[in-house]
């Protein structure tokens, strides 16, 4: 039997000069035949639209075919979500960094889940969800980093039940395709593309400097190696340690904090197994398969997200978004239509 599912949902918006979402929910009426078209070319409102209907299963959606909807939209969001992929493709080099990772508290871990996935449950309703309810997961994750000292920034040590991860994973989609949707509106009513229309992008939006952080890297590690010498086991050389070197550790945490943390949290027999051509191409992919790959790096994604919706895209994506006047708020209404073909079309990454 040829499974399909239909499902329509509208993105209220409130009156500003940038695009502000607050609520997203389902249609009332269930979506007819021609008012469903396919999916935009990369996907963002089939994306949007499933990994809701993935993060809430209450949700009363007028699907197409109830029967088998829920697993269809779960192998549905699997096969067509490029960042699962990439996922799946980091994982084991991630784990192999993470075995000698200092580990983050497992009680402390356990909490976090309860404590996050309390508030995500409150936000969502019968009939969509509140955006501004998910303000509170941020105050979640700052308390999670902060508890232990241990930023989330190249933390390779955090870990989290499977279930967990599986829900964070259609949050982010959730958030990453909801900015996505809002970004086709808007560079739809652009005069000029070329200098008006804003762009979504699942590494630089997060990482824009990834290459300045590997030249930083490279000269932290190296003043890391040279310095040890003067201080390894050698008591008379304390207060050189304490007039010169400590200074200057400081002085690369201040000036270079992303690559202070990225070398930091990397094992030192990973560092020195390399030679420097190597190495400054391992320390950027390395950043890539934190980000993409990582339990820290995926929440790291979702609070950015969570900070455009707090604050607005344009002040933590969009910097050279022209407003526009601010006009009544106005509701962004959406349909789409999948089926068994489009899991298995080789649909380009977001």
């Amino acid at each position: 039997m040829k499974r399909s599912l239909k499902f329509g949902f509208e993105i209220v918006m409130e009156k500003a000069s940038t695009p502000r979402p607050v609520a997203v929910r389902v249609q009332e009426k269930k979506p007819q035949a021609q008012a469903s078209p396919p999916p935009f070319k990369y996907m963002a409102d089939a994306l949007c639209g499933l990994s809701m209907i993935r993060l809430n299963p209450n949700l009363q959606c007028p699907v197409s075919n109830p029967d088998h909807s829920a697993d269809f939209c779960d192998e549905a969001w699997k096969s067509l979500d490029p960042h699962w992929e990439l996922w799946n493709r980091a994982s084991d080099r991630v784990q192999a960094l993470s075995r000698d990772a200092r580990k983050f508290d497992a009680k402390d871990a356990a909490n976090f889940e309860k404590w996050f996935t309390d508030t995500l449950h409150s936000a969502f309703t019968a009939d969509g969800v509140k955006l501004h309810a998910l303000a509170e997961l941020v105050d979640a994750i700052n308390d999670l980093e902060t508890r232990k000292d241990s930023p989330l920034l190249y933390n390779f040590g955090l870990k989290f039940s499977p279930a967990f991860i599986d829900r964070l994973h259609s949050l982010y989609s959730f958030l990453f395709h909801l900015r996505s949707v809002v970004a086709v509106d808007w560079n739809a009513h652009v005069d000029d593309p070329s200098h008006e229309a804003v762009k979504v992008d699942s590494i630089t939006d997060y990482l824009p400097k990834a290459d300045y952080v590997v030249n930083d890297a490279l000269l932290y590690w190296q003043f890391k190696k040279l310095s040890h010498p003067f201080v390894a086991g050698r008591q008379s050389d304390v207060k050189v340690e304490k007039l010169l070197i400590e200074p200057l550790y400081q002085a690369f945490r201040t000036t270079s904090h992303n690559a202070c943390h990225l070398i930091d949290h990397l094992p030192e027999s990973f560092l020195k197994k390399m030679g420097p051509a190597d190495l400054e191409e391992a320390l950027y992919l390395v950043q890539m398969d934190w980000l993409l790959g990582s339990e820290a790096g995926l929440l790291f994604r979702i609070r950015e997200e969570l900070y455009g919706l707090q604050n607005g895209y344009e002040k933590i994506f969009w910097y050279d978004m022209h407003p526009r006047a601010a006009k009544k708020a106005f509701n962004l209404s959406l349909s789409f239509a999948i089926s068994d073909k489009d899991l298995h079309s080789g649909v380009d990454a977001a």
